[in-house]
């Protein structure tokens, strides 16, 4: 494959899955490299043949993991099976949007790869109908199990999907279909909710991801028109805006402590409730505090957006501290007690989210109202041991700022510890402070 031909090939299906990744160059290579294999720092080395003499390099901010490049690896094998067949470049080229989701299907399953293809080329389809107004939802589970051979040939999935009443038949919330690995309809399964929370899947599937273990993978398409793929109780691939995307939960979730002095639960709550605001598709704005810039923060936050006593009375007592017309009686004056202060008009919300979060740190709360919590308009300031300080709180932007609001508030509040910016399309932006170089750092993209 020719270079340029190469670079858009990496372009369409490898760079659009690991979101964030970038060819940054290219590495001298012998006929005893591999094809695919990882490089210094977390990058990933790739050429198209043996016998090219240098690999692309690259990069992306968090390191690719062994399965990635198991994946691309994979990715790779299916583009030269296509080159191998002497088939027309046109026709190469309309074959290259499968090659992505062909490799996805060996490598979440060996026994039923060709069922959970022909299910996701049906679905996508599926996803850019309308059935009685609505958008359609569907919800699979495929297993290892085969049917035999005398099976009705009315029971194929691909039969029922093409059908239109198939559309009102499971919504992966609720119920699913079970199919075989063969490709039959096996039962109908409706979800007893007894999920755990801490499942590392959207809130809205953790009952279809808690279904598959061993063999079993789970396939959704949700009313935004995304499909979502799930192996070993979790989220493992997305197809968003016509593109595959690849989670790598446990590497985020490590992203996170970075440099915060924090509670286990409180990161992998504030990462579970990310995903769950990325997939709602309602937009946010996180920020995971240090232990020492827990107070430095404050300055950022207007005094009636606070849920925290002590920020409450750190924040009055700043106000007087540096007042330039503070009399020796006004400095005297008691603080209002943060109570009293609450009964104010422009306190209506603080009070009310008091009173709806009744004392209970972030991880604590259950994962449905972490969800609206972060959805409301402003950020959403967590500390190091999971007590929410504010909640949709207008941030104060540093002079120079650019960008749209939740972008430009995550990269200000990036200085007090890792902040967020989950965009209304799903998106999700990890940043924080590099303190050596005095510039605000990307840790993660997602999405």
């Amino acid at each position: 494959m020719k270079r340029e031909r190469f670079i858009t090939f990496l372009e369409d299906n490898v760079l659009s899955m690991f979101t964030g990744s970038e060819i940054i160059g290219e590495e001298e290579s012998g006929p005893r490299d591999a094809c695919v294999a990882h490089g210094s720092g977390g990058t990933l080395l790739v050429k198209f043949s043996r016998s090219d003499t240098t690999r692309f390099v690259i990069k992306r901010v968090q390191p690719f993991k062994s399965f990635e490049v198991q994946l691309v690896r994979s990715i790779l094998e299916e583009m030269k099976g296509i080159f191998k067949a002497n088939l027309s470049n046109e026709f190469i080229k309309g074959l290259e949007a499968q090659v992505t989701q062909n490799a996805i299907c060996k490598a979440l399953t060996k026994s039923a790869s060709a069922t959970l293809n022909n299910i996701l080329n049906l679905v996508s389809s599926w996803g850019m109908r309308t059935y009685e107004g609505g958008k359609p939802q569907f919800g699979f589970l495929i297993t290892s199990k085969k049917c035999p051979r005398e099976s009705n040939n009315n029971m194929k999935i691909t039969q029922i999907l093409k059908k239109d009443y198939s559309a009102l038949l499971s919504d992966g919330k609720n119920t699913c279909l079970v199919v075989s690995a063969d490709g039959y309809l096996l039962s109908y399964e409706s979800f007893s909710k007894t999920a755990k929370e801490t499942i590392l899947a959207p809130y809205e599937h953790l009952d279809i991801a808690n279904l598959c273990v061993g063999a079993k993978v789970g396939v959704c398409l949700i009313e935004e028109g995304d499909i979502l793929v799930f192996k070993d109780k979790q989220l493992l691939f997305a197809k968003r805006n016509g593109s595959w995307v690849c989670f790598s939960h446990e590497e985020i979730i490590g992203k996170l402590a970075e440099r915060s002095d924090e509670v286990e639960e409180v990161r992998k709550a504030i990462y579970l409730s990310a995903l769950d605001t990325s997939f709602a598709r309602t937009g946010g704005c996180i920020v995971h505090v240090n232990n020492k810039d827990r107070f430095n923060i404050l300055k950022h936050i207007d005094i009636a957006d606070l849920l925290f006593k002590d920020c409450y009375d750190y924040k009055q007592q700043e106000a007087i501290n540096h007042s330039f017309f503070t009399s020796p009686d006004e400095a005297s004056k008691e603080i209002p007690p943060f109570e009293t202060f609450l009964h104010e008009d422009k306190c209506a919300k603080s009070a009310a989210l008091i009173k709806i979060i009744n004392g209970r740190k972030f991880h604590e709360v259950n994962r449905k109202l972490r969800q609206e919590l972060i959805g409301i308009d402003g950020a959403t300031i967590i500390d190091y041991e999971g007590n929410i300080l504010a909640v949709g709180a207008i941030i104060k932007i540093e002079a120079g700022s650019v960008g749209g609001g939740r972008l430009a508030a995550a990269k200000t509040l990036s200085n007090y510890g890792i902040s967020m910016k989950i965009s209304a399309d799903g998106r999700i932006e990890g940043f924080r402070m590099d303190r050596n170089k005095l510039r605000v750092k990307p840790i993660f993209v997602i999405g």
